[in-house]
C-alpha cells in the first residue's frame, strides 16, 4: 500500500503540472473566433470580402480584412490588444471583433 500511495501522489504531482503547464500555452493560442463576409463595392456581388478576428483567452491577436474587386484581392491586417485596434476599424472589422469578443449588438 505503500508504494501503490507513493505511486500514486508522484503520478497526481506530475498531472498537475502537466495541466499547469498546458493552461499556460493554451493561454496565448488562438481561443476566439469572429468572421463578417461583405460586399466590399456595390457592383461586386457574391460577398467576397471578408473580416476575420483571431483572439487569445485575452483578447489579443489580430484582424485580417481581404478586400474583393474587379482588380484583384487586397489584404490587410490589424494589431488587436486587450480586445482593442489603435486605428480606426471599419464597421465589418468592428462587428467580427464583437463576435469574437462574443459582444451582442
Amino acid at each position: 500500500l505503500y508504494e501503490d500511495n507513493k505511486f500514486i501522489k508522484t503520478s497526481m504531482e506530475k498531472n498537475k503540472k502537466d495541466i499547469k503547464n498546458l493552461y499556460k500555452k493554451l493561454e496565448s493560442a488562438f481561443q476566439k473566433m469572429g468572421i463578417v463576409k461583405y460586399d466590399a463595392f456595390r457592383e461586386m456581388g457574391g460577398q467576397l470580402s471578408f473580416s476575420l478576428v483571431l483572439l487569445d483567452e485575452n483578447d489579443n491577436g489580430f484582424i485580417l480584412n481581404s478586400v474583393h474587386s474587379t482588380e484583384g484581392c487586397y489584404s490587410y491586417t490589424k494589431e488587436i490588444e486587450n480586445g482593442q485596434c489603435s486605428i480606426t476599424l471599419g464597421e465589418e472589422e468592428k462587428q467580427a471583433l464583437d463576435i469574437a469578443m462574443g459582444i451582442n449588438g
